[in-house]
């Protein structure tokens, strides 16, 4: 006899915010919103996180690559994770599991860990000149690989309905160290070619491919090599267009961007394959905005559809009109809305008023996406959690 799942309505938050609270008060908080799950992390990276209701605290600075749970060491081969140094941290996923009230799904980021990076030197993404980027292990590694799957296998192991994973793929290069300088304009162009990761295990997966890694990079080397000695700055569509060309006019780099996406998806494959059935295992396809650009990252988002139970998409945007675009092309590429599920951000720099939040959600539900979570507990004010409770009620 075949049940009929309810859908998802869940809070992300952080272990320091929810052990701040004590797990019974914010599973209360949770269940007065009108929300039925948690999107705890269990695996993080570095951050600076303002914290509005924090007591005691208003600047958060997190452990870098540490996981909020003891793992097993047996599991793990040449890279092995490091739990956070606060015991009571430890033990937040199992607390809200003893409470109850409210289902706990493991937020886990995979491969955006500087700590573990800048000790496996030999498995970061490097790019066209060899400049390690520490900050992003390499999917194509195998070490990398396994310890994803070992690190996801480990997480199932935790009081949890499942796993949400973040980074599985490559790193978009303007996006997660801690400080980024550049004093040349960013464009798509620039950043894309910046991003690619020509690694020896890169080199070694576009080599059995017949592609040849060491011309491609040649050429992203001599094109990047002469815009950044040039006196010119490309403006947001002229980027763009010149990304197109190269796409059109380099098929080595298509076929290169296209190895990578098998990669990704064969890596959640990989962990969907091992990671318990009676756990769910949903993907963050992609930091990036439009959702469609998740390629820049090695996602290609009906694959990665496939190979997990769902993608979970954020729709950070600033109205709902353009939610409503984004969501309804995510579920044309995905090709099965019940495939795809949504994460809003009812707060700045997003849906800041109430009834852009509201037609937001009707927007979602429109498109046929029936899960939806926001983000992120500790980081609105007091009042932007209120007004979700208000708009939740509103839109039941």
């Amino acid at each position: 006899m075949s049940t009929v799942r309810s859908p998802v309505r869940s809070l992300y938050a952080y272990p320091w915010d929810v052990a701040a609270r004590g797990a019974r008060e914010f599973a209360s908080q949770v269940r007065e919103l009108g929300l039925d799950s948690v999107t705890l992390a269990l695996s993080y990276h570095a951050g600076k996180f303002v914290s509005p209701h924090h007591p005691g605290r208003r600047v958060v600075f997190p452990e870098d690559g540490a996981t909020y749970f003891a793992p097993d060491p047996d599991r793990y081969g040449e890279i092995a994770p490091f739990a956070h140094s606060d015991a009571a941290l430890l033990r937040i996923a199992a607390d809200l599991a003893d409470d109850g009230r409210i289902a706990v799904r493991a937020w886990t980021v995979l491969l955006h860990n500087s700590r573990l990076g800048e000790r496996h030197p030999r498995h970061v993404v490097r790019n066209a000149w060899g400049d390690p980027y520490v900050h992003s292990l390499c999917p194509s590694s195998p070490a990398v690989f396994d310890y994803a799957v070992a690190l996801s296998t480990d997480v199932a192991r935790q009081p949890v309905q499942g796993l949400v994973l973040e980074t599985p793929n490559w790193l978009p290069y303007a996006h997660g160290h801690r400080c980024e300088f550049i004093q040349v304009r960013g464009n798509l162009w620039l950043e894309t070619l910046l991003g690619l990761c020509f690694c020896a295990d890169c080199r070694r997966l576009a080599i059995t491919a017949g592609l040849d890694a060491d011309a491609l990079s040649a050429r992203v080397r001599s094109r990047v090599d002469a815009y950044l000695g040039a006196p010119i700055d490309a403006g947001a569509d002229q980027a763009a267009s010149w990304l197109m060309a190269d796409l059109l006019d380099m098929p080595q780099l298509s076929a290169y961007l296209k190895l990578r996406q098998r990669r990704v998806a064969e890596l959640v494959a990989a962990i969907r394959a091992a990671v318990p059935r009676d756990r769910e295992v949903v993907v963050i396809p992609t930091a990036q905005r439009p959702t469609a650009s998740a390629w820049l990252e090695g996602s290609q988002l009906a694959a990665l559809a496939q190979a997990a139970d769902a993608i979970e998409v954020p729709l950070y945007e600033p109205n709902a009109a353009r939610v409503a675009a984004d969501a309804f092309d995510t579920v044309q590429r995905v090709g099965a809305a019940g495939r795809v599920r949504a994460i809003l951000r009812p707060g700045p720099p997003d849906l800041d008023d109430g009834h852009e939040l509201e037609a937001a959600l009707h927007a979602v539900k429109a498109a046929g996406i029936a899960d939806i979570s926001f983000y992120n507990y500790g980081l609105l004010r007091p009042d932007r959690l209120r007004a979700l409770g208000r708009t939740l009620r509103r839109c039941d």
